[in-house]
């Protein structure tokens, strides 16, 4: 599942980029550690889905986009 964890950092570091989001700013909106967010973006953590949802909310995305992109960069889908 490893590939899961990587696939959900990279996409959740390119939408913090896309927004103009340092990571602490993104931490501080979403109720999360700076260190939380460098973890999930190097892929070494898994997300709650009660974190999911909160990374969401501050990116303005919905948690159903970003699951299809995680499967989607993880090699589900063709």
């Amino acid at each position: 599942m490893k590939e899961l964890d990587q696939a959900f950092g990279s996409v959740l570091r390119d939408l913090r980029n896309e927004r103009a989001l340092s990571q602490e700013a993104l931490a501080m909106e979403a109720g999360l550690t700076r260190n939380y967010i460098s973890q999930l973006e190097l892929g070494s953590k898994c997300p709650s889905l009660r974190s999911i949802f909160k990374l969401c909310k501050v990116l303005e995305v919905a948690p159903g986009d970003v699951v299809s992109e995680v499967y989607r960069r993880a090699g589900g889908a063709d």
